[in-house]
């Protein structure tokens, strides 16, 4: 069927080709003329708009050199709160009257149930995250409330530096904030605050609502230029509310690094109800970002470098007791001597021997084992270095030659373990020797220095529940009297 009608633009006529056919000039200069140029444009949908009422769309990026944008997730911390006591050397806990607690594999801001006014706590992690460039920083937190929103009450949960006192008010940061009046996202520039206002319902309208002690995921994403907030109640994510860059500001927050901090607090008269916000997990990611880490690496940014682990011994784990010098001891094939370091890595002090077949246990650590409230971890050695003196008298008679070897994992301690279907004999690898010559006086090193030992390339892995030990063995030498060797060992590792 031939077309009829004049096909017409501003100022000219379309042509129609020999044979009836339309004729079509393709647009060559598609810099020049972008809108001539025929093509699919690629949209992804933020927000389907159930909440907001309006679709959001963002287009992928293209560089100056035409590669697409692309980039992965870098996780820089997640805390599962499945334990019983804080992780002091990962978080930092302060209160006023108002006392949380760690139980039921969650956190609970209001333990004490208080409702008295000028009370208030805040929870947060020590380390803080980079909001810089195009990057986005993302923070999702499980939480769950206990009532309804109440009267004089303030919880506040995201990604923000607290106050340093009761109210712990945050002081920079994107965060929710649930009050009297509902939930809302907020943006606070070196203590401004810009707030989406009250969440709504759906399609615009009506207070955004919650089940009590129902757990949801709140997510909120902070990039240079926008705040933006989202809840997953388990049935999908839907986007709350976004906050774009104020007029005043050159930043969404001031600050290029923020915590994640949950803070509640009591002001303006007594609170109406006893309500609590339960935490479940948090997790911080950095999207836009290109950084190449190994696991173990990550682990040691997620758990801690050198301290203990969530739900387990608190500190360092390394045996160095302060300002104390470590007691004399004669290391035993079976157990860990008393006074000797029980640590990954520390500072002892072994009597001189004489020459044995015996290894002895010099130091020894157990890898916490995995239970409900105790993640399961596995050590990854990638180097151990030992260093010792020569102590309490000179060498005498005989050098004095000791062999270094590492032991793990092994399921008992003793080093005659034997390997069954439930237990496990320990591995072992050579650190090599270290020897005083006759003469060697007090406080002399031995001749080849300290021991180090790269295990980069091929590391080892400690389960759960194993242990790893530092052995030595006296293969020259005599029980001179008085004679001791102080050493300290340092294995270098991260956690899986």
């Amino acid at each position: 069927m031939a077309l009829d009608t004049n096909i017409r633009g501003t100022s000219h006529m379309a042509e129609v080709a020999t044979g009836g056919l339309l004729r079509v000039q393709p647009e060559t200069d598609a810099t020049g003329f972008p809108e001539r140029v025929g093509g699919v444009k690629m949209y992804g949908a933020n927000d389907e708009g159930n909440i907001t009422g309006a679709v959001k769309l963002a287009s992928p990026e293209v560089d100056v050199d035409y590669r697409t944008r692309v980039s992965q997730d870098l996780l820089l911390d997640e805390e599962v709160h499945n334990y019983a006591a804080q992780n002091t050397g990962k978080t930092s806990l302060a209160g006023s009257t108002m006392v949380a607690a760690f139980a039921a594999g969650q956190f609970i801001t209001n333990n004490s149930n208080t409702v008295a006014v000028n009370t208030g706590m805040v929870y947060n992690s020590r380390a803080f995250f980079p909001a810089t460039g195009t990057q986005t920083l993302s923070c999702d937190m499980e939480v769950a409330f206990t009532a309804q929103p109440t009267i004089n009450t303030i919880i506040d949960f995201g990604l923000f530096t607290p106050g340093a006192a009761n109210p712990y008010a945050p002081v920079d940061g994107a965060f929710f904030r649930l009050n009297a009046a509902g939930l809302q996202g907020v943006v606070s520039y070196n203590g401004t605050e810009t707030s989406t206002g009250v969440f709504p319902l759906a399609d615009g309208t009506g207070t955004w609502a919650y089940t009590n002690n129902k757990r949801y995921q709140f997510i909120v994403y902070l990039g240079g230029v926008e705040a933006v907030f989202w809840v997953n109640d388990g049935t999908g994510a839907v986007m709350l509310g976004h906050i774009p860059l104020p007029t005043a500001q050159g930043r969404i927050i001031m600050g290029g690094a923020v915590p994640w901090a949950i803070r509640h607090a009591i002001v303006g008269g007594a609170a109406s109800t006893v309500i609590s916000a339960l935490l479940g997990a948090v997790n911080v990611r950095l999207g836009g970002a290109s950084v190449g880490t190994t696991a173990a690496v990550q682990g040691n940014r997620l758990y801690g470098s050198y301290q203990g682990l969530s739900g387990g011994t608190m500190g360092s784990l390394a045996a160095y007791a302060n300002s104390t010098n470590p007691t004399a001891a004669a290391p035993s094939n079976t157990a860990l001597t008393a006074n000797l370091p029980a640590g990954l890595g520390g500072q002892g002090l072994v009597t001189a021997a004489a020459a044995a077949a015996t290894d002895g246990i010099w130091g020894s650590y157990q890898v916490p084992a995995g239970t409900v409230n105790v993640p399961g971890r596995r050590l990854v050695l990638r180097g151990v270095r030992v260093d010792a003196v020569n102590l309490g008298a000179a060498v005498a008679t005989t050098a004095t030659t000791v062999q270094f070897s590492l032991a793990f994992g092994h399921t008992a301690v003793s080093l005659a373990t034997a390997e069954a279907a439930a237990t496990k004999a320990p591995r072992r690898i050579a650190l090599g020797f270290m020897t005083w010559a006759v003469g060697a006086g007090i406080g002399a090193q031995p001749q080849n220095g300290a021991l180090t030992v790269d295990l980069g390339d091929a590391p080892i892995f400690v389960n759960p529940g194993e242990f790893v030990q530092l052995v030595g063995k006296f293969v020259v030498g005599t029980a001179t009297a008085s004679q001791t060797i102080q050493f300290a060992w340092t294995p270098v590792y991260g956690w899986e």
